[in-house]
């Protein structure tokens, strides 16, 4: 039997959105709905004497940043935390770039993700999910982020373009390892060997 642990809400209308802390608690869902209803496009000061972010929190509004991109760039970087050139550097990935770099990127892989091609791989993506919850299930008690969530999106990636089953397990720790640089001592081995 599966035991499911919610998160619990965070129930403080004026929660601090740039804290850890404020999200250990649970989710600021209130502090996101008064932001949507009161100030949907603001600024936003940092409690920890960062440099600050703009906070856009209605579908409509996000749209329209994304089709702004010298405005509201995504290449000066999109982490809370303050960064060195070469930290930025070091853990820049794909999210963090602007036309026309992202656009050339993105294209590359685009044909491969089409509405009507993703709808065919339903049915691959329901037997992984299957096989994967299976497996977490035959292991009793788990960490789900651990047996289920960091899995799922390298083994989907993997049946797609043909990776063998056999080496699920090494793509799987291979999205790990791309996902690394959000860690600092990552950060720090890399800057050392630039």
């Amino acid at each position: 039997m599966i035991k499911t642990v919610s998160p619990n809400n965070n129930d403080d209308i004026n929660a601090d959105i740039t804290s850890h802390d404020t999200f250990e608690k649970g989710f600021p869902h209130l502090a996101f709905k008064r932001m949507r209803d009161e100030d949907p496009c603001a600024w936003i000061d940092e409690t920890d004497g960062g440099s600050g972010f703009w906070s856009v929190t209605r579908y409509k509004d996000i749209k329209e940043v994304n089709g702004l991109p010298k405005i509201f760039s995504s290449a000066q970087g999109i982490r809370l935390e303050e960064q060195s050139k070469e930290e930025f550097e070091a853990r820049k990935t794909f999210q963090e770039t602007d036309p026309p770099v992202h656009t050339r990127q993105r294209m590359m892989f685009h044909r491969g993700f089409t509405r009507k091609l993703i709808t065919t791989y339903e049915p691959m993506i329901r037997d992984i999910c299957n096989d994967i919850i299976n497996e977490a299930v035959d292991l009793g008690e788990v960490d789900a982020t651990k047996q289920i969530a960091r899995k799922l999106p390298m083994r989907m990636l993997g049946r797609v373009v043909g990776t063998p089953d056999e080496d699920a397990e090494w793509l799987v720790s291979r999205g790990d390892s791309m996902i690394a640089n959000s860690d600092p001592d990552f950060t720090d081995y890399v800057i050392d060997k630039v």
